[in-house]
């Protein structure tokens, strides 16, 4: 990256750098959740196989009722290392890059350099929401909702097969 001038840093490379973190910060995400529903998936299978291949029903019900409850924690865990890190650095660092392409409409360059600052409002909960930030989280809370219910209803399921 060039050394800035007395006007600051050419607006062009600071926001190509500013989109290199932001686009690094949602592909972290991307594969904490696709990563994470994989897993969630790939051992509900083996749950449901092993539940199938034991011998005494209520014990193997019981199995699959703990299996799904330490599920949903596992998932529970996920959602909020999400909504309550990963996503806030993603928050921060689209904040930094829409201020620097607001400012490129006036300027050629751009001061200060901000990224770092507002991640940290935004991890911290002090960044300002847009208007319209709720419809960007409906998916990502029905995203964790869906599952979480899914694996809740295996759960409630297997304990009522083990109690009958």
């Amino acid at each position: 990256m060039p050394e800035p001038t007395e006007q600051g840093w050419p607006v062009f490379e600071l926001w190509q750098k500013y989109e290199d973190i932001a686009m690094h910060f949602n592909d972290l995400l991307i594969r904490l959740r696709t990563q994470a529903l994989g897993a969630i998936a790939a051992l509900v299978t083996i749950i449901g196989v092993f539940a199938k291949s034991g011998e005494d029903r209520q014990t193997s019900w019981e199995m699959v009722a703990f299996a799904f409850a330490i599920l949903l924690a596992f998932w529970i865990a996920i959602w909020v290392i999400d909504f309550c890190y990963y996503n806030r650095l993603l928050k921060g660092a689209v904040a930094a890059l829409l201020e620097v392409e607001k400012q490129s409409n006036a300027k050629l360059y751009h001061r200060p350099i901000d990224m770092s600052t507002k991640i940290e409002a935004a991890v911290e909960g002090r960044l300002k929401r847009e208007p319209k930030a709720w419809q960007l989280g409906l998916g990502r809370w029905a995203f964790y909702v869906l599952v979480a219910f899914t694996l809740l209803g295996g759960f409630i399921f297997s304990l009522c097969q083990a109690l009958t």
